[in-house]
């Protein structure tokens, strides 16, 4: 990953750092949890049951946990690096089809992994959120570039205005992470002129969806080494990981269990 004080870390270091996270995370949620469900772990257990489970596969439920623990720094890295991606791209429609076009490709197979079913509608994979996100920012740098002049306190409004359309389609649509990924997303992007400050502000509304994002904060270090260099072109790599992943981990769930 070209990783030194000298160097630092590339936005594919970054990207492969989260894609590993991810699939840790991924890992657990969808293999790990199988399995303990085919031994007999249900939240529905008696209590009894539940410490006879546990006096044999607590190893297993660690490992899920730590598993999960270890993915909460994907999202944000991810988030980090759309606002880059952004900032800097010279093919934003391109950026934004590609972030559809995904979305919809990796659905099934979010599905699948998931809740073990080719299309449920009861939560939309992270593309979907990723793509609102990027759209929510197009409408914020519209303020900033049509009405250059307005006040602050009115230009603060109609961001805000913005940011809560984006936040209530994210709702609407039941994306991962939902209100709390545009929030993230928008922050970030608010608050770009100091890269830590932009992550850790963009970490802050996610501990609220859940306390194990705190562990979203570790990413702050990488950040820090972040030395704002593209490296590595592998763009369709890492859009092409996600339902693929998805897809292999579902298939070796099916195998094992």
């Amino acid at each position: 990953m070209n990783f030194s004080p000298k160097n630092g870390l590339s936005g594919s270091s970054l990207k492969i750092i989260a894609l590993i996270s991810m699939l840790i995370d991924h890992t657990g949620a969808v293999l790990v949890l199988q399995i303990i469900r085919h031994l007999g772990g249900t939240t529905s257990m008696t209590l009894e049951a539940y410490q006879a489970f546990m006096s044999e596969y607590s190893w297993l439920v660690s490992l899920y946990d730590i598993m999960r623990l270890v993915g909460r720094l994907a999202f944000p890295l991810f988030c980090f690096l759309l606002v880059e991606g952004f900032l800097h791209t010279r093919h934003l429609s391109r950026y934004i089809r590609n972030l559809g076009i995904f979305a919809l490709i990796s659905e099934p197979c979010f599905d699948l992994a998931l809740h073990n079913c080719l299309l449920e509608f009861s939560s939309q994979n992270v593309f979907f959120t990723l793509f609102l996100g990027i759209l929510t920012l197009c409408g914020i740098r519209q303020i900033e570039e049509r009405l250059p002049n307005l006040q602050h306190t009115v230009a603060l409004i109609l961001k805000l205005a913005v940011i809560a359309v984006g936040c209530l389609l994210a709702l609407w649509l039941k994306t991962d992470y939902d209100a709390y990924g545009i929030l993230c997303i928008s922050l970030m992007y608010l608050f770009r002129a100091h890269r830590g400050l932009s992550f850790g502000a963009g970490c802050v509304p996610l501990v609220f969806l859940s306390s194990s994002q705190f562990f979203s904060f570790l990413g702050l270090p990488l950040i820090w080494a972040y030395n704002g260099k593209r490296g590595l072109s592998l763009k369709y790599v890492f859009y092409a990981f996600y339902p693929v992943h998805l897809l292999l981990l579902h298939l070796i769930t099916i195998l094992i269990i």
